[in-house]
């Protein structure tokens, strides 16, 4: 459908998390200016002002995908020469893309100088600034790079499209690519079912969803991977693994915080060299700030957009026929029952693969029986 429908999202920051739509705008294109959000906000900012049923009401965080981010803020897409919204690092132009080696050095960007540009603006009546600029919001800290874009559908496919056809000194040989996809098969027999999709063909991988990539990057990958993979980029691939599973665990992504923005250093470093300095792209070069983020929130899973990006897929859903499609979906909503504000604790299971359990000290077990 060439129709295009955009909600601004909002979740409430304890669990279950459960995410609701404030506001819903639908057009032939994406919006061009930000007009839709003008109600949201004085919205959120009465909140803010006033709490709710005398609890006070905070702002944790904004999250967005790199255009959309680029969009609210009102600041250059990321293919500027100084298109990262976290530092000042001026871009390098290499075989048509915008790309960004450094790793040391960089000088991170502050709310105090973001707001004092658009001050500048709004003096000159240069370019349109900010809706966000009215609410209590570190326009910098706050304004999230999502793991999700741009770890796994950024970082993490463009890795596996490279091994499956890209350049012949790291492209996968026809019968490397069979191996690693019946690993990748022989899997399937023992994910369990916390995980929303089994792994399937290496050739698929332009029909991998966000989860698949994410299972890849922390899981499965450094299984199927090894022996076929050149070990020079299963080394680096491996870097980029531990990194995420460290800063996805709010344990560790507080005690080995430091470790792992080592190691996005040397896998940024390293990028260049195994595959080009075309390949250190903006969503490369975000890496660097993860840890960052992940430990000024707990880890990257406290504050990504995957519980919005389920939701959405809630949204599409919701319409039936290409007939008024945004009343399709209101009347659908209200129709829908309330989310609940308790779940249940899941019952332990007993058949492979599903009665595997990590205790909290630590320990791995499996569970063979229940007993009375």
């Amino acid at each position: 459908s060439k129709t295009h429908l955009w909600p601004i999202l909002c979740a409430i920051h304890l669990p279950p998390i459960s995410v609701f739509p404030v506001t819903l705008t639908l057009g032939p294109t994406k919006p061009t200016n930000l007009d839709f959000m003008e109600e949201a906000i004085k919205d959120i900012q009465e909140l803010l002002d006033n709490g709710l049923d005398g609890k006070e009401i905070k702002i944790r965080c904004v999250v967005c995908d790199a255009p959309a981010r680029a969009m609210v803020k009102k600041i250059k897409q990321y293919s500027g020469y100084y298109g990262c919204d976290k530092c000042t690092q001026k871009g390098t132009w290499v075989a048509g893309r915008m790309t960004y080696p450094e790793v040391d050095n960089l000088t991170s960007r502050s709310n105090d100088t973001f707001r004092a540009e658009m001050t500048r603006r709004q003096e000159n009546e240069e370019t349109p600034v900010s809706p966000f600029l009215s609410l209590p919001l570190d326009m910098v800290e706050q304004f999230l790079i999502d793991y999700m874009h741009q770890a796994c559908l950024g970082v993490m496919k463009k890795l596996l499209t490279v091994w499956v056809r890209g350049d012949r000194k790291v492209r996968m040989s026809a019968g490397q690519i069979s191996n690693v996809t019946q690993r990748l098969l022989s899997l399937q027999k023992v994910i369990p079912s916390c995980f929303a999709r089994k792994p399937r063909h290496l050739e698929d991988i332009d029909r991998w969803k966000v989860t698949e990539l994410r299972q890849f990057a922390v899981y499965t990958g450094k299984i199927v991977l090894k022996g076929i993979l050149a070990d020079q980029l299963y080394d680096h691939f491996m870097v980029f693994s531990v990194a995420l599973s460290l800063l996805l665990c709010p344990t560790l992504a507080v005690e080995h915080n430091a470790y792992s923005k080592e190691l996005m250093k040397y896998f940024i470093d390293k990028t260049g060299e195994l595959y080009g300095e075309h390949f250190t792209v903006y969503n490369v070069h975000s890496m660097l700030h993860l840890p960052e983020e992940a430990l000024a929130f707990g880890s990257l899973d406290a504050c990504s957009g995957f519980p919005f990006e389920n939701y959405l897929g809630k949204l599409k859903r919701l319409v039936r026929s290409g007939k008024q499609p945004l009343t399709q979906v209101v009347k659908r909503l209200v129709e829908m029952p309330k989310s609940p504000l308790s779940v249940e604790a899941s019952k332990p299971k007993f058949k492979r693969p599903n009665n595997a359990f990590i205790l909290d000290e630590g320990k791995c077990c499996e569970a063979i029986e229940e007993r009375e």
